[in-house]
């Protein structure tokens, strides 16, 4: 190969954030989770970089004839996509975008679709602009995904929905939409007034045998309704020098979004984001040819390693970007108990859980590395896989079992029928307000023959101290052996904690400033972040759970929170046992 795409590079101590996301990373342990390559930039951007330093006066600096001419000519070249100079709107990043795209085409508290398992930020974008999220699951058959057209135009007739953010190809699934997929989804969001938020960040990263089609040449209907979000970030590894070209043909849309930009006060690119995206997009195309080729290959030694070692892992065909998706439901473990292995055994994917409840018991894993490194992270994991299975057969597999109506229960002492109730432990308001709110209707509770039991992550000395203060019995559970018994799990990030939450969306109603005068702002970063956060301790992110059970321990009611917020009503808990 006539470029450098087998060194292992040493990225400690130079800021990475993935790196820095990693416990103990190292040429030995290099994480395979946030969206950046492991490959130095092409050394023609390196070059042209050095360039400019030494010779450029190193002031403000705005876009060139020749920027845009790069930019105009690669998405010509590339995509078949004839972009007019005006069209291009340029911010530090397409996240950046999204957020002003998203305040330009709707207003507060209109709703915006997205198709999940998707990129989390999608989540984080719509929700930091007061902005409500309407999802429609993508349907995983016949080995790949599909759309599922008529629940995506169901949520596109109602009358708050106002955009959709598409991902195009589709991360993290690594989905290349056919035109006429694509076709479908313009269809509908043009007949029913929604603007297409199109992120096509990885449109360039295209596996040998499938085709991207750029939303946009689809028409002048959808031409007209449409941001195609871009960038060389994903294409060239240059994410930490923020460009982003975003091309909005419609003037009044491009309009909104450069006066939001203004509004936001947005910077104009740095000098050597413009640099690097002109050298790219000029120089670099043999770069990518190789690029991909090196992804291809390392996209089948995973699906044979898989094969051959894991048969019952799926993994999802890649087609686009850089980024597998492995189904891993069927290695029998909990997400939790999977990424508990996974770490353990010092391998740094992005687990399924970031990108909804849908990706629960898969894993994205970065394939843009060194074959070598690949290697020793596909052994690592196959080591863990069977660590764990020989562990588990000399103690006893541990039980997981997610109650619902018919299951019989175990672990509690019980006479008669019982309402069991799995919260979060007592430091915790919201615990607070649910014990003082069942003692107020424990006499409706007493009067349908019903007892109540509190499980709580408090300690057996704290449960002692204030049991005095409530009729009903409280378990002390502080090690959550219970909650992962009856799978009562954490949310997958503290802002799936909030997403549609009820107590959330009444504290901040349309405007994300007001939750700096709540008592969410303590945890203002997390919230309006995806990642996992694996806190210690306590289990911040806990959600509830209510069981109820007859006198034979048999399950008649259970409902499991999705959301810090989303509690039965006690009336509809009383009508369902009685």
């Amino acid at each position: 190969m006539k470029y450098d795409f087998t060194s292992v590079i040493d990225r400690r101590g130079c800021g990475s954030s993935k790196w820095n996301g990693a416990k103990n990373a190292s040429p030995e342990f290099v994480p395979l989770s946030v969206a950046d390559m492991e490959f130095l930039a092409a050394p023609q951007i390196i070059d042209a970089i050095k360039n400019t330093a030494e010779t450029a006066v190193l002031g403000y600096t705005s876009a060139t004839d020749e920027f845009y001419d790069a930019v105009i000519s690669w998405m010509k070249r590339m995509h078949d996509f004839d972009v007019k100079k005006e069209w291009i709107v340029n911010t530090p990043g397409v996240v950046n975008a999204l957020g002003l795209l998203i305040e330009a085409s709707t207003k507060p508290a209109d709703s915006v679709v997205i198709l999940a398992p998707v990129y989390y930020p999608f989540d984080m974008a719509i929700l930091a602009k007061g902005r409500k999220i309407v999802y429609s699951e993508l349907i995983a058959q016949n080995g790949t995904y599909e759309i599922d057209f008529d629940d995506l135009e169901k949520k596109c007739e109602m009358s708050e929905v106002k955009a959709l953010i598409f991902s195009n190809p589709h991360n993290p699934v690594g989905k290349v939409w056919s035109e006429d997929e694509l076709r479908k989804v313009a269809d509908i969001c043009c007949k029913n007034g929604v603007f297409i938020i199109d992120d096509e960040i990885h449109h360039d990263i295209i596996m040998p045998g499938y085709k991207h089609t750029v939303t946009a040449n689809l028409g002048d209907d959808v031409l007209n309704n449409i941001a195609v979000c871009t960038a060389p970030s994903k294409t060239f590894n240059l994410a930490g020098l923020q460009c982003s070209n975003i091309i909005i043909p419609n003037d009044n849309m491009r309009a909104k979004v450069n006066a939001c930009a203004r509004f936001a006060l947005l910077p104009t690119l740095n000098i050597f984001a413009y640099t690097a995206c002109t050298a790219a997009y000029n120089l670099c195309e043999d770069w990518l040819e190789e690029f991909i080729g090196v992804i291809s290959e390392n996209a089948k030694l995973v699906e044979d390693f898989m094969a051959k070692h894991f048969p019952e892992i799926y993994v999802y065909p890649l087609e686009g970007t850089y980024l597998q998706w492995l189904d891993m439901k069927n290695l029998g473990m909990t997400h939790i108990e999977l990424r508990e292995m996974l770490e353990e055994a010092g391998l740094y994917l992005d687990y399924g859980e970031m990108f909804g409840p849908a990706g629960r018991g898969f894993q994205r894993i970065n394939l843009a590395c060194a074959k070598v490194t690949l290697e020793k992270a596909l052994e690592r994991f196959k080591n863990a896989v069977e660590n764990t299975r020989k562990n588990r057969a000399e103690n006893i597999k541990p039980y997981h079992k997610t109650l619902a109506v018919g299951d019989k229960i175990e672990e509690f002492n019980i006479s008669r029928k019982t309402l069991l109730v799995f919260s979060r432990h007592y430091g915790c308001k919201l615990c607070q307000k649910l014990l003082d709110d069942f003692s107020h209707v424990y006499k409706d509770f007493k009067a349908a023959e019903c007892d109540i039991k509190f499980i709580m992550q408090s300690s057996a000395e704290a449960i002692a101290e204030i049991q005095k203060n409530y009729s009903f019995e409280l378990i002390a559970d502080p090690d959550a052996l219970l909650f992962d018994k009856y799978n009562v799990f954490e949310a997958d990030s503290a802002m799936r904690t909030v997403t549609g939450d009820k107590l959330f969306e009444k504290a901040v109603g349309t405007d994300i400033h007001n939750l700096l005068s709540t008592e969410y702002v303590s945890g203002l970063s997390a919230v309006l972040g995806g990642a996992q956060e694996n806190p210690e301790g306590i289990r911040k992110n806990q959600l509830c759970a209510f069981i109820a059970v007859d006198s034979e321990s048999n399950v008649i009611y259970s409902y499991y929170s999705k959301t810090i917020g989303d509690l039965p009503e006690t009336d509809e808990i009383l009508s369902r046992i009685k």
